[in-house]
């Protein structure tokens, strides 16, 4: 039992050493959002899981995430704060930043 709790531990330890760590948790899907982008713009997610959008820069009244068909929008946010918004069905969803109409991207649920 010791020599098996070893070996799952010595390869979980050369695993995160060389990047092959699991796959992300439902909230750990964060998108940051910045003056013009989105990065990652566009996730692929399973039902249920929260994207959470962290602005990172200064805009004189915030930064909104709204998707196109307006099933989400977020409230302005200032510089380091953060939305979260779940997301229950599948099916793509697209959005932008409302300052910055041009910032688009695409939250896929399968």
């Amino acid at each position: 039992m010791k020599l098996q709790l070893s070996v799952l531990l010595i390869a979980v330890f050369v695993a995160g050493a060389l990047g092959l760590g699991s796959p992300a948790l439902a909230d750990d899907v964060v998108v940051r959002v910045g003056h013009n982008r989105l990065e990652p713009s566009d996730v692929t997610v399973e039902p249920g899981t929260a994207v959470t959008f962290q602005n990172e820069d200064a805009m004189p009244g915030g930064h909104t995430i709204i998707a196109d068909d307006a099933s989400f929008q977020s409230p302005p946010l200032a510089k380091d704060e953060k939305w979260s918004h779940t997301f229950e069905k599948s099916g793509v969803y697209p959005y932008s930043i409302k300052q910055h109409p041009s910032a688009k991207g695409t939250v896929t649920v399968k």
